[in-house]
């Protein structure tokens, strides 16, 4: 696999969580298209069908932008981070799928959840972040990465069981 592909990564993972459901007697399609806002996979079961977000990796931990989940103030004089709380129109109830991508077939681990959880990691971790640097972040005061360790996903490790029990009808 390129190194630096994560459109590559996130082809690989759609399609292994595709072929898992499979395997669980669930009808899946990813490629939706990609003007489709959250949604990567659709899975079908007896009458039901589910949106699923997936988001690969190959290395590292769960990354995105904080201000996707937080509302955050920032202030320019002091290059400050305020948490103001969390945003309140996140569908907290989209499923997700992270893929971490294993170096060969079965190497891969599925941490499966609800997308408020994730809301909630990064509103801890940012927070954390942010009360350990008094606010301000070090090398670049204005970015509002933040980093979920997989760690904290401990409890979501392939518990398929989030997306089985919304198709049961």
């Amino acid at each position: 696999m390129p190194k630096n592909s994560s459109q590559l990564s996130g082809q690989i993972g759609e399609n292994l969580v595709v072929a898992e459901l499979g395997r669980r007697g669930i009808i899946a399609t990813a490629n939706i298209g990609a003007n489709v806002k959250d949604i990567d996979v659709l899975a079908y079961k007896d009458g039901k069908t589910i949106a699923i977000q997936v988001k690969a990796y190959k290395t590292g931990s769960l990354r995105t932008e904080a201000t996707t989940y937080l509302n955050i103030e920032y202030d320019e004089d002091t290059e400050t981070q305020t948490i103001l709380g969390k945003k309140k129109n996140i569908d907290r109830k989209l499923i997700w799928v992270i893929v971490k991508l294993g170096a060969f077939i079965g190497d891969d681990r599925f941490y499966i959840c609800k997308k408020g959880k994730i809301q909630d990691l990064v509103y801890n971790e940012h927070k954390k972040f942010l009360k350990k640097h008094n606010g301000r972040r070090p090398r670049n005061p204005k970015s509002f990465d933040c980093s979920v360790e997989f760690k904290y996903l401990s409890d979501s490790l392939n518990d398929w069981s989030v997306i089985e029990n919304q198709l049961v009808s």
